[in-house]
């Protein structure tokens, strides 16, 4: 009777060494942590309107994030941010954080949380990202000295690359010139555009946001040029100034058109905006010169302002077109901001249209007479110029 247990304590000595010798391993015995040695467990986070770990919680947020649907994104976010504000997760949560914000059109508080990375995480994977994102907000909210920092942040990095050199670059030349440096701005703008070109961004469509803002740059730098050629009091040479002002608008334009080519809509936007307001300035230094010395009678000088209100209407027409442009593209998108801008700047110059008009309704003579009168004087200048292209002698 007592050779039954002896044999089943033999056969299960015997599998018990098969097992090992298959690489098996017997359960070990639970091991108490010892003291100081982090452990992996994931504490539940609660909250009046959320639950879940960390990792949970981020997971859940980024879903939302996917689906465009922030509001529900910025809840479990918030809610892990402020349960461990100094975790492994948190950097990455206030990047998400800040794209949350911007979706909903609160960019000033995405800007707090993307300046929340650098300034507590400056190690993170995330600071990068959360300064490309700082820097688009800065320029929509024209704050250029702040933008000025993030290019600096950007251009100091060792892991910077291509794109974020360029963006640093696009960020600090803007900054200079708001500051009236325009040629150390252009150093910058022709050092971006120079990796723009090796590296071939935006050669076949649209531009990303780096090569956009350095395009936008270069408008702003040829914008500010030609609206420094002062036009009243009128200089010796009116003629020719004006022509160099008009060529410096349109090639603003040209640069501006390139902006707008942009893969982020707010380039387009910004870029249309300046557009307009630069035919609006243009229109209103040239519509401030007071009449010359040969308009002696009230009748002249009613003249004056009516040749120069139907010979430079065409510049209000064409930024009231371009603001009707950009509300568009607003309304189509979903920036408010934009749209409120562009509706301001339409409304002023339509509002300076219609007094124009208003005033040259006063005059004794029609807005027909005046378009005749320009039509004689633009044939009289082009017989002057081909007579002295062939050297015949000018009447007095």
């Amino acid at each position: 009777m007592l050779r039954q247990p002896l044999f089943v304590s033999m056969i299960c000595a015997s599998l018990s060494l098969a097992a090992v010798a298959c690489g098996g391993r017997p359960t070990p015995p639970p091991q108490t942590p010892q003291s100081g040695t982090p452990t992996q467990v994931q504490h539940q986070i609660v909250t009046q309107e959320t639950t879940g770990t960390a990792p949970e919680l981020l997971e859940r947020g980024e879903r939302a994030l996917m689906a465009q649907r922030w509001k529900d994104a910025i809840v479990p976010l918030e809610a892990l941010v402020a349960a461990e504000p100094d975790g492994p997760l948190t950097a990455q949560a206030l990047v998400d954080l800040g794209a949350a914000y911007e979706g909903l059109g609160e960019r000033e508080k995405a800007r707090e949380r993307y300046r929340e990375v650098a300034k507590r995480f400056a190690a993170s994977e995330h600071v990068k990202a959360a300064l490309s994102r700082e820097a688009n907000i800065d320029a929509y909210l024209q704050d250029w000295r702040a933008l000025g920092a993030v290019g600096e942040a950007l251009l100091a990095r060792k892991d910077a690359d291509h794109v974020d050199k360029m963006l640093g670059l696009g960020a600090r030349a803007l900054a200079k010139v708001a500051a009236g440096e325009d040629g150390s701005a252009m150093k910058d703008v022709q050092d971006g555009l120079d990796i723009m070109e090796a590296n071939h961004y935006g050669a076949t469509g649209r531009l990303p946001v780096a090569a956009a803002q350095l395009r936008f740059a270069l408008a702003e730098i040829r914008r500010v040029r030609s609206e420094r050629i002062k036009l009243n009091p009128p200089p010796p040479d009116f003629l020719m100034q004006i022509e160099l002002r008009c060529a410096g608008l349109l090639e603003a334009q040209s640069a501006y058109a390139d902006a707008i080519r942009s893969i982020d809509p707010q380039w387009a936007m910004m870029s249309g905006l300046r557009l307009g307001e630069m035919y609006r300035v243009l229109h209103k230094d040239l519509m401030s010169i007071p009449p010359n010395e040969h308009a002696k009678t009230e009748q002249q000088k009613q003249l004056f302002y009516a040749i120069m209100h139907v010979r430079y209407r065409a510049l209000l027409d064409k930024g009231v077109e371009m603001m009707r442009r950009t509300i568009a593209l607003g309304e189509k998108t979903g920036d408010a901001g934009s749209v409120k801008r562009a509706e301001e700047a339409k409304a002023e110059m339509e509002q300076a249209l219609a007094e124009e008009k208003a005033q040259l309704a006063k005059f004794p003579f029609t807005e027909a007479e005046v378009e005749r009168a320009l039509e004689l004087m633009k044939q009289n200048a082009d017989k002057k110029a081909a007579d002295a292209a062939r050297g015949k002698p000018q009447k007095p």
